[in-house]
């Protein structure tokens, strides 16, 4: 007689062979994931060295007295170009490449690790600590910049539109974008977390297809 590949054990079903494991294509979509957003690092780390280079060198050739002196209102010419001066002295953009920098270097390895799908606990951690370093950089650098555009927009005169308003939706608009990409790629590792798990043995049976005794 043929036995049942399936042994009933306290209402739960126990599988006789093992269960198919995971695909592995979970973690190498999650390393292919990161490798892009590693390469984006890179290149935003290039384009802000360029900027903060291209920075330093208006702020140093920049004469605010002399470049407001023809205006009809040079105080508040020089209102307007200090905040360049304020912006510079931030070093947003050597802070920019450093973190950007760093999120591409610490990419490889997160990448070789989750593509060999060999050890899924590294794996993840790496992968956890690359998005906790990302999110914290994206806050941190949002936080500066919206900073310093609040200070600009309050020295913008508010005849014809209200300042504050616009400043409110700039931080509200800002912070919610990054809020959104970040727990969006938290969720997206979150599912590449669980669909990697191992799978178990004991399975509970469903109610629908059980027979009435």
């Amino acid at each position: 007689m043929l036995e049942s590949p399936e042994t009933p054990t306290g209402g739960l079903y126990v599988e006789a062979k093992g269960p198919e494991g995971p695909s592995p294509w979970w973690l190498k979509g999650g390393a292919i994931f990161i490798g892009v957003l590693g390469f984006a690092s890179l290149i935003n780390a290039i384009v802000l060295g360029v900027s903060g280079l291209f920075m330093e060198e208006l702020v140093s050739n920049l004469d605010i007295e002399g470049a407001c002196e023809n205006d009809p209102d040079p105080e508040a010419c020089e209102e307007l170009l200090q905040p360049i001066l304020d912006m510079a002295e931030l070093r947003i953009f050597d802070l920019g490449t450093a973190a950007s920098a760093l999120l591409f270097l610490l990419s490889i390895p997160t990448v070789v690790v989750m593509w060999s799908a060999e050890d899924r606990e590294t794996a993840l951690r790496f992968a956890w600590g690359w998005l906790g370093i990302h999110a914290a950089s994206q806050f941190y650098f949002t936080h500066v910049l919206v900073s310093w555009s609040n200070q600009f927009y309050e020295q913008i005169p508010d005849d014809e539109f209200d300042m504050s308003l616009i400043s409110a939706f700039n931080s509200l608009a800002s912070y919610g974008s990054v809020l959104f990409c970040e727990l969006t790629m938290a969720a997206g590792l979150a599912l590449v977390a669980y669909q990697s798990k191992p799978r178990s043995r004991i399975e509970v049976p469903s109610a629908f297809h059980q027979e009435p005794e």
